[in-house]
């Protein structure tokens, strides 16, 4: 006699056990013992700083080996304006720039922070800096700065009384890095004290005199403050000030993105600056001083807001590193260890293990980080970013690219992935030289810093994989599709679940082979199907439970029956009623898939609410390295999908503290490290609960 029905939902979530329980175990984070100094020789640096900041800083400069090296020199010769270095952590220059209408003459002070006079903080850009003009400074007469600077004085300097200001380029000896050390600690607190901040976005009418109009904080009534944009005579005498301070906020933008220099509202820096001041700065756009407000309604369109994370960082909601680099991985800065040091006066709790340190190489203030970040977290999916490729131009390829990390929420999916249940046990390896490194991997060059040594649980290796000729074209138009490579292919998707039979027969996985782990080995292409589509927003088991409640018509569902029959009887599939749920879904989701695999354009909902509602919406652009993710088959007969960029051969492992299956590649001593997987059985954590009962052995994986 049959036993009662289980509902194959229950047998799904069974399967695939996305909320399996937590490990008790705690494992112990290792870090390396305090670091001697060191100073790289100039031309290592530069040649490896050249090659990274296309990446972290931005697009790169004409001559930018050039141009490193006269910024360098213009930093060795305004040193010489500096009667002594900053005695002690709490001292600053303060600048004094003097009254009149002619060439800038300026002074510069000493002074405690903590008992300085009221002084104002500019906030701005440095600009393109090909073009230097002279100021003179306590009698000398060639300390150098970029126009876009010497602008922003000649606007702020009063016509009959001293500005007393702190700017960075001036007041801190560029030269000097201990000094720059020590500066860039104390830089938060230097915008908290300071009695106004000013943001100079850049010079617009060069010609035009400064308005004459009352200055945010010289008058005692702070909020009764006369801008050039209030209305009155103020408005009158500036006839259509919105629309021509709009326009020219967009030039500016446009000029900035064509002649390799950036406007304020991209830096990096402006973060800590804005967030950090006592009251909403001043905003100067040439001759108009205008307020924060109304700035932020001039940078919003309908369809475009370019400062939403200043209206967030208002807040004063207290974030993690982690949280700081990825809000702001948009913005540019000049030096790319400030992709670290710039943040770090905004963490939670004030306090930080890093130490800024411009001696060191970027590669290694980048590992220090990435440790960091594995420690503070308590996890290791900072190491997953959004790269295809990890040959990150000069460092391990464990280090992940700070301009394009992936939101943790997104890492762990709606489902909630814990592949790695328990704490990170990791640890740095100095770097060694090796043979090994050249063996034509292009991850493996890269592999020249410092490794990770970090303790996992090894899953098997890849013996099979599809790639994008694997699959057939969609059959959405029933007409011919450009694929990515610029290959026109005829729709072949002619019946259900042609994608699910063409992929295990290149996967070639033998169903009637025990495996030697004792886990369900699921065929799960549907589950991966909708991991591919939802990218982490959306939760795959109530996809599953929603296609479990469809309705579809007679004729539908025999013709997906009729497959599924066959192709278990051809592949050797025991068909549950789990396994049938999931070819379902296979049916039903392929053709968006496959859309998205080929074309990279797609709306994730497009076939669901086509299905339920009759409704056709717009497709949008996927980032293409995002979608570029293949299935593979592993030794033991288990299905996941993984990077394009896998290759047979390559390792699956479980760490411990990642929410995700690791991707990783043998180079002699060592391995690379080329992604992320999924793979259905495992994303809640059963291979280390099969650890920790010692079925299984974990082991040491050392990293480059």
């Amino acid at each position: 006699m049959a036993g009662p029905r289980v509902h194959p939902m229950r047998e799904v979530r069974s399967m695939f056990n996305l909320f399996g329980r937590r490990s008790k175990s705690r494992s112990k984070l290792v870090f390396p013992a305090p670091k001697e100094p060191q100073t790289p020789s100039i031309s290592t640096q530069d040649a490896l700083e050249q090659e990274i900041s296309q990446e972290l800083t931005g697009p790169p400069l004409p001559n930018e080996s050039q141009m490193r090296q006269d910024r360098e020199a213009v930093k060795a010769e305004n040193a010489k304006v500096y009667a002594r270095d900053l005695n002690f952590d709490g001292e600053i220059r303060l600048l004094r720039i003097q009254p009149g209408s002619g060439p800038l003459f300026a002074s510069l002070e000493y002074a405690s922070l903590e008992s300085a006079p009221a002084y104002d903080a500019l906030s701005y850009c440095w600009g393109a800096q090909q073009q230097m003009e002279p100021v003179t400074i306590d009698d000398k007469d060639d300390f150098r700065l970029s126009r876009h600077l010497h602008s922003a004085m000649l606007r702020l300097r009063r016509p009959d009384r001293v500005r007393l200001i702190w700017i960075d380029v001036i007041c801190v000896n560029q030269a000097n890095i201990a000094e720059r050390n020590r500066s860039v600690q104390l830089m938060w607190k230097i915008y908290a004290n300071a009695h106004r901040v000013i943001v100079w976005v850049g010079e617009t009418e060069p010609e035009a005199p400064t308005c004459k109009r009352l200055f945010a904080g010289e008058s005692h009534h702070e909020t009764q403050l006369v801008w050039c944009t209030q209305p009155g005579l103020a408005a009158l005498e500036h006839d259509h000030v919105t629309k021509k301070l709009g326009d020219t906020l967009q030039t500016l933008e446009w000029q900035s993105a064509t002649n390799g220099g950036d406007v304020w509202w991209k830096r990096l820096w402006v973060i800590q600056e804005f967030s950090r001041a006592k009251h909403h700065p001043t905003v100067y756009v040439g001759p108009h001083a205008i307020n924060w407000a109304f700035f932020a309604q001039l940078m919003r369109t309908e369809s475009h807001d370019r400062l939403p994370l200043f209206h967030h960082l208002r807040t004063r909601e207290e974030q993690s590193l982690l949280q700081l680099l990825f809000m702001a991985k948009d913005f540019y800065c000049s030096d790319p260890r400030d992709r670290i040091y710039a943040l770090l006066g905004l963490v939670k709790g004030g306090q930080t293990t890093i130490l800024p340190d411009y001696s060191e190489p970027v590669p290694r203030v980048y590992e220090d980080a990435t440790l960091y970040l594995i420690q503070s977290e308590g996890n290791l999916d900072v190491l997953l970013d959004g790269r295809l490729e990890r040959d990150g131009g000069g460092y391990p390829t464990w280090v992940p690219h700070f301009t394009q990390l992936r939101d943790r929420a997104l890492v762990r999916s709606k489902d909630g992935y814990e592949a790695g249940l328990g704490e990170p046990s990791v640890s740095l390896v100095p770097a060694m030289r090796s043979n090994s490194l050249h063996l034509g991997c292009a991850a493996c060059h890269s592999a020249t810093g410092r490794a990770l040594r970090l303790k996992a649980v090894p899953f098997g290796s890849i013996a099979s994989r599809s790639t994008e000729n694997t699959l057939p074209a969609p059959d959405s138009t029933h007409r011919t599709i450009l694929t990515r490579h610029g290959q026109i292919q005829k729709a072949e998707l002619s019946r259900p679940l042609q994608t699910l039979e063409q992929v295990l027969d290149e996967l070639k996985v033998d169903f009637s082979r025990d495996t030697a782990l004792p886990l369900d080995r699921a065929t799960g292409i549907g589950y991966l199907i909708l991991d591919y589509m939802f990218g982490g927003l959306r939760s795959a088991v109530d996809e599953y439970t929603r296609i479990d409640h469809v309705r579809f018509g007679d004729a539908e569902k025999q013709r997906a029956v009729k497959e599924m029959d066959r192709l278990a009887a051809k592949l050797g599939i025991h068909l549950t009623a789990a396994r049938k749920l999931d070819m379902t879904l296979t049916a039903v989701w392929e053709n968006a898939f496959l859309t998205v695999r080929h074309k990279a354009i797609y709306t994730p909902d497009h076939d669901t609410r086509r299905l339920l509602l009759g409704d056709h919406q717009e497709m949008y652009h996927v980032p293409a390295k995002l979608r570029r993710r293949d299935f593979f088959a592993t030794s033991d007969g288990f299905i996941g999908m993984g990077p394009a960029t896998l290759e047979v051969g390559d390792e699956v492992i479980v760490p411990f503290g990642a929410s995700r299956p690791f991707v990783i590649r043998r180079h002699g001593d060592h391995y690379v490290l080329i992604g992320d997987a999924v793979v259905p059985g495992i994303m809640s954590g059963q291979l280390v609960n099969l650890c920790n009962e010692g079925s299984v052995q974990a082991k040491d994986y050392l990293l480059r």
